[in-house]
């Protein structure tokens, strides 16, 4: 899988593809199996960003500045998704202690 996946990725941030187009190509009826596969090109080397602008998709990065985008843009739904478990925390402690 991780072969077919990384054979139908393109370089640079302008031929992103989405992962249900990738999917699609490989017969799978989800991205689930896509994006399991990207995570593991990844941890083996693979510079593969993603984007949620048009064009929206995974790619493989080309230059530094792709990819300090990307590390940018992770670092940015890090920190929403903390805030989001902090108020969660908050709002369930309050309503779990009536």
């Amino acid at each position: 899988m991780r072969d077919k996946v990384i054979s139908i990725l393109q370089h640079g941030r302008d031929k992103a593809i989405r992962g249900s187009e990738i999917a699609h190509r490989l017969g799978c009826k989800n991205d689930r199996q896509v994006r399991l596969a990207i995570r593991a090109l990844i941890a083996e080397g693979y510079p593969i960003a993603s984007t949620t602008e048009s064009p929206f998709g995974y790619f493989i990065v080309t230059d530094k500045q792709e990819a300090e985008v990307y590390a940018q843009t992770l670092r940015s739904r890090l920190i929403e998704d903390a805030t989001r478990r902090r108020d969660f925390l908050r709002s369930a402690g309050r309503h779990l202690e009536k």
